[in-house]
């Protein structure tokens, strides 16, 4: 008796149906597993579509890699323009040099703090941060008083001066034409004469005091001569003679004392006149002197018109002392300035320092140093090519920092392209030790590209080869090649960079 209830066979032909899926998963996964297995098993030189297509690509790569040109031809006659220059690969001994970090400072010789000299109040500002100014070119106008007074005083001494010069020279003649006057009287020349002599020529008060006296004396010394013979003989009374004579003693004994007093007093007058002129000199040269004291020169006070002038007599100029740029400016228009106020600072960037701090290490180095310091910008290759750069070497330090424990070194260069800026960090050059006999070539012939560096060989006639080297201590722009040269080799050692060029384009146009 079949007991199987229904839902018994259904659940049965579940089982059997999960059973036929097994089964042929299980087979589908062996025949896959087989195929793998069989392709892991290929043959290396079992050719397939996808690994001919691959190796075929790879090949045409490979063959664009093998063809990349590393010949450069340039003509001969194009060389000088390029700058081509030749030298061979030598060998010498190199010194490995430390380099140190440093930096470009202002020339603190080349700085100017520019104060005003007096006080006032700012009329006019000139220029602005950042501008280049001439040396006595005029950066700024204050206002000031003292500088009015001062121009006022001098004005005023000049026609003191110019006062005291006319009557100085007035008196000189007054004083010599009474002394010549004086002269002819007392030689007892005729008053015709002197008025034929002296009556053009000044002389003052002098003349009447001297000629009144002398004419007095004279009719004196008529009268007595006239009396006196006529007293000798009764024609007159004695007494009359007499007192003829007592006239003529008393008017000789007058013009002989008017004569020593005129003298005198001319002479006077004359040193007197010749004192003011001077102490009227010494004024306007104390005047002048205030004034040469403020910046002001001779040219520029010969213009001087307090009439002309006006208010801007008062006018003081602050002027550039040199060459430079404006590197601060501290007023403006209408403020009040004092000596004590720093208007502008000026420095020269045309020369600059070079500063380093030496630790005590390598204080020894400072003595094979000499007198001339090597350094390189590394920021500005794309300015000098990564050369080297000389400084003299004016300060090497005596004593040490006591917070760093360091020495300051200082060297001055020119910068007339100013491509050194004040602030920029650079790498100083500290003697190492000596590497003897290694091959060497000037820095300028190694170049960079691809995060390679190579030279330029001279094959023959026009063509150059590229050449990859390693290289190893640089020192006083030479560098050391480990490999890829010999020595003799001709290396392009100048114009390299239009030989680079080339090959670029030679390159660009093998990839088209």
């Amino acid at each position: 008796m079949n007991t199987t209830t229904p839902t018994g066979e259904s659940t049965k032909r579940r089982h059997n149906l999960v059973l036929v899926v097994c089964c042929i998963t299980a087979a589908v996964l062996g025949a896959g597993l087989m195929y793998m297995t069989g392709l892991g098993r290929q043959p290396a030189n079992a050719p397939s579509t996808r690994d001919s297509d691959n190796h075929e690509e790879d090949a045409e790569h490979d063959g664009d890699m093998a063809e990349e040109p590393s010949v450069v031809t340039l003509q001969k006659e194009k060389w000088e323009a390029a700058g081509i220059e030749i030298a061979a690969a030598t060998t010498s001994n190199l010194t490995k040099n430390t380099w140190v970090t440093g930096k470009v400072t202002l020339n603190q010789d080349r700085v100017a703090h520019i104060y005003s000299l007096v006080e006032g109040r700012v009329h006019e500002v000139d220029v602005q941060f950042g501008d280049s100014v001439s040396q006595g070119a005029r950066i700024a106008v204050i206002d000031s008083r003292e500088v009015g007074a001062a121009k006022l005083a001098l004005a005023q001494s000049r026609l003191d001066a110019e006062f005291a010069r006319v009557n100085n020279e007035w008196q000189q003649k007054v004083s010599a034409n009474t002394l010549e006057l004086i002269t002819a009287l007392s030689q007892g020349t005729s008053i015709s004469t002197i008025e034929k002599q002296f009556g053009d020529r000044p002389m003052g008060d002098f003349r009447a005091q001297l000629l009144t006296s002398f004419a007095s004396l004279q009719k004196s010394r008529a009268d007595f001569e006239r009396l006196q013979p006529l007293s000798e003989t009764g024609a007159v009374a004695g007494r009359a003679a007499l007192a003829a004579k007592t006239s003529l003693e008393a008017d000789q004994a007058t013009f002989d004392a008017t004569m020593e007093q005129l003298k005198f007093k001319a002479s006077q007058q004359s040193l007197l006149s010749s004192q003011k002129l001077r102490q009227a000199q010494q004024s306007q040269a104390v005047a002048t002197s205030q004034l040469f004291i403020l910046g002001y020169d001779e040219a520029s006070l010969e213009k001087l018109d307090p009439e002309r002038q006006g208010e801007s007599i008062a006018h003081f100029d602050i002027r550039a002392p040199f060459d430079g740029t404006v590197l601060a400016k501290n007023v403006v228009i209408a403020q009040r300035v004092g000596t004590d106020t720093e208007m502008f600072q000026i420095a020269d960037l045309s020369s600059v320092w070079i500063e380093a701090d030496i630790y005590q290490k390598d204080l020894p180095r400072l003595q094979q140093l000499g007198e001339t310091l090597h350094f390189r910008a590394p920021l500005l290759t794309e300015i000098d090519d990564g050369h080297s750069h000389e400084a003299r070497i004016f300060y090497k330090g005596d004593v040490l920092d006591e917070q760093t424990r360091t020495m300051r070194l200082r060297a001055v260069l020119d910068n007339p392209d100013r491509h050194l800026k004040p602030g920029m960090f650079v790498e100083v050059q500290l003697p190492g030790e000596t590497i003897d006999d290694v091959l060497v070539v000037p820095v300028s012939a190694v170049q960079t590209g691809d995060d390679r560096s190579f030279v330029f060989v001279h094959k023959a006639g026009d063509e150059f080869e590229r050449r990859d080297v390693s290289f190893g201590a640089t020192s006083n722009g030479m560098i050391q090649i480990s490999e890829g040269l010999k020595p003799g080799e001709k290396v392009v050692i100048e114009g390299g960079f239009s030989l680079k060029s080339e090959l670029m384009k030679g390159q660009i146009s093998h990839g088209h």
